[in-house]
């Protein structure tokens, strides 16, 4: 019943940010085309205004609570503005058949994951969840220099989570990115396509790749969303309702708000924006438009994403500004390691081969190619800019796959850095691959059409087979163990579900606050627990760890009162930091050793410290006074 209630309250938010999107397209004068891209526009109002109510100091929960009605009203003021309703018998057809695909998956996901049995037991429970909470108790993400806040993430995918966690317990935080994001990525990937018997084909390939390309989900940070915000940049440019007239670049304030959107949810995602940028402007002049144009466009686009992303910015700008006093000593090994092979069909840790990912970064290749071709025969002046500027938008996904596998190969491993990259496979393939159909249908040859038509479908189908093993791994793991983490092997074991259940249903809340009570209220506490969100951020001034410990700015604050959970089924034994230490990748190496660093300092203060409590798995103490 709650997960009922909860998909109700989902689409309540789906109407209020596509209020707030209707206002963007009035203010911009952009036409509303696609409905779904105006709710994601919609979710970009909705992180650059979190920023400004965290900045502010007010992100508490009925600023959220506001913010949707707000976006409600909008949807009645603008009621004008409403997508048009299909027009016949074939396109209602077309969509129930598209609908009832999208039913079955949002069924399964709903059943599944809202909420799911198990989460990241380091991921999670230590470092995101603890963000909403805190946001909501106290009006910001800022507060603490051990966090990850600032660094992994600026803080827009907590605002989402916040906007869930205002009116539901924690688990029901997954529904923002299993459920909404990916809905969102299923129905904007059949959104462009016109609503006839022979385009159906086209549209259920595009919805299964979706679905079937494995997300390699590890925790509840931004995936699907990411990829929402990456399709909305790819559409902007896509033109395909008007085959005539004049086009023009999208607004930059449209662009500088899902690039700004992009960083603010995930730190990674920041290759997007400046690839697709690089891109555009590199395939854009290639392909006939005026330089100065395409420079003050890039300016102003600039400009406007520096605005977005400002709030956040100048959140975690004291941060920043500061150095930390960490000295870490000098890296043991060499970080350079050698390059995968991208055809290796071995399986990976977390699922399907390289080879099966890389496929799809050479069919969007490909795509990509083919758009460069339309760009250089066409003779419209407006259609040349929509196909180049989608062909820079396939590049730069092209270009990213590889690239942040190199970057993991030098920083924190391939497979890590690969799942980085996932997100910008599953915008690109359900867009590119029918909006080069689509192209390839205006004033061409038939039996060039046909071709083209037929490779795409192909193309699109050897994806789906690609991913056919993992999907069902995933759905057998999801209906026999209630999660589809990646790392299957321990996320099915029943002694990491029964911690899941002890933790989000059992008295670890409990004992928590128990530790907590023993500190005078108003005191500063440094606290190192693996489950912080269930802290009282209120009660205390809270300097959570240890996820920001690899920071720039990371430092150990001069406090009294100290917590510090040693035991138990999640607390890593000292021996993994130690061997963290010889890893050849230079986050895990500064990681492990700013762990070990921190580890003795609690040590050098316990030994001399006053024990205030000690349940067997929780110690609070109090530094001795001099």
């Amino acid at each position: 019943m709650v997960s009922i209630i909860c998909v109700c309250f989902i689409i309540c938010f789906c109407i209020a940010l596509y209020g707030w999107g209707l206002l963007l397209h009035r203010i911009t004068g952009y036409p509303v085309r696609n409905p779904i891209m105006t709710v994601v526009i919609g979710l970009g109002v909705a992180i650059f205004l979190g920023g400004v109510f965290n900045l502010l100091r007010f992100a508490y929960g009925w600023a959220f609570d506001g913010l949707l009605l707000v976006g409600i009203v909008l949807v009645a003021v603008f009621w004008k503005l409403r997508p048009e309703l299909p027009r016949d018998k074939g396109e209602w057809l077309h969509v129930i058949i598209l609908g009832l695909l999208v039913a079955v998956i949002m069924g399964f996901t709903v059943i599944t994951q809202l909420p799911p049995k198990a989460f990241n037991f380091h991921d999670d429970f230590e470092t995101y969840f603890a963000h909403p909470v805190r946001m909501l108790q106290t009006g910001t993400l800022f507060g603490s220099p051990l966090s990850s806040i600032g660094s992994a993430t600026l803080g827009g995918q907590a605002v989402l989570h916040g906007i869930i966690l205002n009116h539901f317990s924690i688990p029901y935080i997954n529904g923002i990115d299993a459920v909404f994001g990916l809905f969102l990525c299923l129905t904007m990937s059949v959104s462009m396509i016109p609503l006839r018997a022979t385009f159906l084909p086209v549209s259920i390939v595009c919805l299964l790749t979706v679905f079937f390309i494995n997300p390699q989900y590890v925790n509840v940070s931004p995936l699907y969303i990411g990829s929402a915000l990456m399709m909305v940049s790819i559409l902007l440019f896509s033109n395909t309702h008007k085959s005539e007239g004049k086009a023009d670049l999208p607004p930059p304030i449209l662009i500088g708000l899902i690039y700004a959107s992009l960083l603010a949810v995930k730190s990674s995602f920041l290759l997007f924006p400046l690839l697709h940028m690089c891109c555009l402007i590199i395939v854009l002049k290639l392909f006939g438009l005026d330089i100065r144009r395409l420079i003050r466009w890039s300016v102003n686009t600039s400009c406007m994403t520096l605005l977005f992303i400002s709030p956040w910015i100048l959140l975690h700008l004291p941060n920043y500004i500061r150095k930390s006093p960490f000295q870490t000593p000098p890296y043991a090994t060499s970080i350079l390691v050698g390059y995968p092979n991208l055809l290796s069909n071995t399986p990976l840790f977390w699922g399907a081969t390289l080879a099966d990912y890389t496929f799809v970064g050479v069919a969007i290749a490909l795509a990509v190619f083919a758009f460069l071709i339309w760009s250089y025969r066409e003779q419209i002046h407006s259609r040349r800019i929509a196909l180049a500027g989608l062909a820079a938008s396939g590049a730069a996904i092209v270009v990213a796959y590889p690239l942040m596998i190199f970057l993991g190969s030098l920083i924190a491993g391939y497979e890590t850095e690969l799942r980085y990259s996932i997100p910008f496979l599953i915008a690109g393939v359900p867009l590119i691959f029918p909006l080069d159909y689509l192209w390839s249908l205006k004033d061409k040859p038939f039996g060039f059409k046909y071709f083209i038509s037929t490779v795409s479908l192909l193309l699109g189908v050897s994806i789906i087979f690609c991913f056919s093993q993992s999907l069902t791994d995933r759905i057998h793991q999801a209906y026999e163990s209630g999660s589809i983490l990646a790392f299957s092997e321990l996320a099915t074991s029943s002694q990491y579900i029964n911690y899941n259940e002890e933790v989000l249903y059992g008295d670890t809340k409990f004992r928590i606050a128990a530790a907590q009570e023993r500190i005078p209220s108003g005191e500063a506490v440094v606290v190192w627990v693996m489950t912080p969100f269930y802290l009282d951020y209120t009660r205390n001034i809270i300097f959570d760890a240890p996820g920001g410990i690899s920071s720039s700015w990371a430092y150990i604050p001069d406090v009294n009162y100290f917590m510090f959970e040693y035991s138990g089924f999640a607390v890593r034994p000292l021996i993994s930091h130690y061997a963290g230490t010889q890893s050849p990748y230079r986050l895990e190496q500064l990681g492990a050793k700013r762990y070990i660093i921190f580890l003795q300092y609690l040590d050098e203060i316990a030994k001399t410290a006053d024990t205030l409590y000690n349940d067997g798995r929780i110690v609070v103490f109090r530094k001795h006074k001099k």
